[in-house]
C-alpha cells in the first residue's frame, strides 16, 4: 500500500538558502503590501476593475471607483508583480530544495 506523505520539516538550511530565500520574501512581501495598502486607500484594483468605454474602474468587494489610465495601468501591472513575487518564493525555495541547500525531513510526526 503506498505510503502518502502529510507532513515535512525543514531538516537544515543552508546560508546561501536563508540569504536568497530570506531577500526574496522580503522584496515580495514589501512589494505585496505597498500594493495592498494603494488599494485600500483607492478602494480597488485593476485586476478586479474594468474598462469601459475609454473610462478605468478599480473595484473591490462590489464597489467600483472611477480612475485615470495611467492609475489602472500601473494599479494592473503591480497586481501582476504581486502575485508574481509570491510565486516567485515558492519557485526559489523549489530550487532550493533541488540543489540541496534546504533539505526536508518527510519522517517527520506532526
Amino acid at each position: 500500500m503506498p505510503r502518502f506523505v502529510t507532513s515535512a520539516r525543514i531538516k537544515s538550511t543552508s546560508k546561501r538558502a536563508k540569504w536568497v530565500l530570506g531577500s526574496v520574501m522580503a522584496v515580495a512581501a514589501i512589494n505585496f503590501l505597498i500594493f495592498w495598502i494603494i488599494a485600500v486607500d483607492v478602494g480597488g484594483d485593476a485586476v478586479n476593475g474594468y474598462e469601459k468605454a475609454g473610462h478605468y474602474f478599480v473595484c473591490a468587494h462590489g464597489a467600483c471607483r472611477e480612475v485615470s489610465q495611467a492609475f489602472w495601468r500601473y494599479s494592473y501591472w503591480h497586481s501582476i508583480s504581486s502575485m508574481v513575487g509570491i510565486f516567485l518564493v515558492f519557485v526559489v525555495a523549489a530550487i532550493l530544495v533541488n540543489t540541496g541547500d534546504i533539505v526536508l525531513d518527510f519522517d517527520a510526526r506532526a
